[in-house]
């Protein structure tokens, strides 16, 4: 069940970035770049975790890409798109520059700490290794800060965006896409919580539940940008 789950969480979020992505091209809009580079980002780290329940194991290779894309990167990326929504280019330029800096420093020692296999065996009730492989500093410090920035950044922009629609009294559709959007960060920040009193099958849904409530409010608050190119098209 959890594999099949991880199964439709990696198709969907591939989808998602496609679409997002194929906006950014011929929009240029920075956001979408950056989403759309989180959500490939996101659908890596789900297929490491896929493979490692297929397996039945992790492997140093499965576990070090998960934790690189899934626990580093994936938050901080999309909270870094979501300021170029909400702030002024160069304040959003810093803060994508920290991203960066988060990730490439992240990246390069998730990849070469070097870490025991044998630890990978012994597993939680989620499927996770219990023993921690890396240490607090100077590796899961970067993932604490990461998260921390990404879950706020992401989170923030998008209730800042609701309560700007709501005193505008207009756009209902993007405000709800947007909310939706806020509400799948919050779960996903919330996921490991969740999977800790439900089980894995529970953490397994819990991360399809986010990727599948900011996918749909990012489509419902395209509806009123793809009518208005519908009714262009159509006058046309």
């Amino acid at each position: 069940m959890a594999f099949l789950i991880s199964v439709l969480d990696v198709v969907l979020s591939s989808i998602f970035a496609t679409l997002v992505l194929r906006e950014w091209w011929r929009k240029r809009k920075p956001y979408q770049l950056l989403w759309g580079g989180a959500l490939l980002i996101w659908a890596v780290a789900v297929f490491a975790e896929m493979v490692a329940a297929y397996q039945g194991m992790w492997s140093p290779f499965t576990y070090r890409v998960y934790y690189a894309f899934g626990a580093l990167m994936v938050a901080a990326w999309l909270g870094a798109g979501s300021l170029f929504l909400v702030l002024p280019r160069r304040g959003a330029m810093a803060a994508l520059a920290f991203v960066l800096l988060l990730s490439l420093a992240g990246g390069v020692l998730v990849f070469t700490w070097p870490i025991d296999p044998s630890g990978l065996t012994r597993t939680d009730v989620l499927g996770f290794v219990e023993t921690k492989m890396f240490p607090f500093i100077p590796v899961r410090v970067l993932i604490v800060m990461a998260n921390i920035f990404g879950t706020v950044a992401f989170v923030g922009s998008a209730l800042y965006s609701v309560w700007l629609f709501s005193r505008r009294q207009m756009e209902r559709e993007r405000m709800v896409g947007v909310a939706l959007i806020a509400l799948g960060g919050i779960v996903a920040a919330s996921a490991h919580s969740i999977g800790v009193l439900g089980g894995l099958a529970l953490f397994r849904v819990s991360e399809l539940m986010a990727i599948s409530l900011i996918f749909a409010g990012y489509l419902v608050g395209s509806l009123p940008l793809r009518r208005k190119v519908s009714r262009k098209v159509a006058v046309a």
